[in-house]
């Protein structure tokens, strides 16, 4: 009896193996690459665009493209996630097909089908493609309001701000967003930072040349200015009063001058800027 029940459960194991195996090759398909003639058409008319080039599409008939990027592999990362942007859940996922003009795809190329689809700026889906940065932190309102008003009293101020290098890395390389499906999404990184919208004539883009963090919770960009015009915006800061476990209590202060209006957002465990999935 012993030995028959040894035998069911190694049986009962190849066949669990085997659905696992059959599972993963549904999962991840074959794809000979090929382009639509709208793919094709738009691959063309790349050709006449400032280098660096990206081309990303998919199966499914999707595209992606960049162009006037900072390196060759910006372009295709940035081709690839704006590809990915305009998939939904079920298609199959996109590949990078060209950069520069050169072809980097292969003849045949696994693809697979995406379970959900993360379009900027999202703060809704975001947290399911994502997920949240498991982050805490504990500020003081009144003292970071207090700096806020005395760097509008004298600009010089910034200059003598604490920095705290622990709210400081616990934001860098992630994105600071609300939670609504039609928001915006902050990227810090070393140096510089970005903030992403979506308004009534599309996707808007500012660019910092620096942030600083502080131990009361005050987050100033400073060096604003829009990326599609040049038109500088100056200094931007929030006030982050909590976060728990990635969820974040916060309030604009830049046109605060009584009691801030506190609002819910998110740390988001990846670069919530561009089209991503899952």
């Amino acid at each position: 009896m012993k030995f028959v029940t040894l035998v069911l459960l190694a049986l009962a194991q190849l066949g669990a193996a085997a659905v696992s195996t059959q599972a993963q090759a549904q999962a991840q398909e074959s794809w000979t690459v090929t382009l639509t003639r709208k793919q094709a058409g738009e691959l063309q008319e790349l050709k006449g665009k400032p280098s660096n080039t990206g081309f990303a599409l998919s199966p499914d008939g999707a595209w992606g493209t960049r162009w006037g990027a900072s390196s060759a592999k910006a372009a295709g990362d940035e081709a690839l996630a704006n590809c990915r942007a305009f998939l939904k859940k079920g298609r199959r996922d996109c590949i990078l097909y060209a950069v520069n003009g050169q072809v980097v795809a292969r003849p045949v190329e696994p693809t697979r089908k995406v379970s959900a689809v993360y379009t900027p700026v999202n703060g809704k889906t975001a947290p399911s493609v994502f997920g949240r940065a498991p982050v805490n932190f504990s500020g003081n309102a009144p003292a970071a309001m207090a700096d806020t008003k005395a760097m509008r009293a004298d600009p010089a101020h910034a200059s003598r701000l604490k920095r705290d290098p622990g709210l400081e890395q616990a934001l860098m390389q992630r994105s600071f967003m609300n939670m609504e499906k039609r928001g915006f999404a902050i990227w810090f990184e070393k140096g510089r930072g970005e903030q992403h919208m979506v308004g009534n004539s599309g996707r808007l883009q500012l660019n910092f040349g620096r942030w600083i963090a502080t131990p009361d919770g005050l987050v100033c960009m400073f060096d604003g200015a829009w990326a599609s015009t040049g038109k500088k915006v100056g200094t931007r800061c929030l006030l982050i009063d909590t976060i728990k476990n990635g969820i974040v209590r916060f309030a604009w202060l830049n046109a605060e001058y009584g009691k801030p209006s506190f609002r819910k957002g998110q740390i988001i465990a990846g670069d919530a800027r561009r089209g991503a999935v899952r």
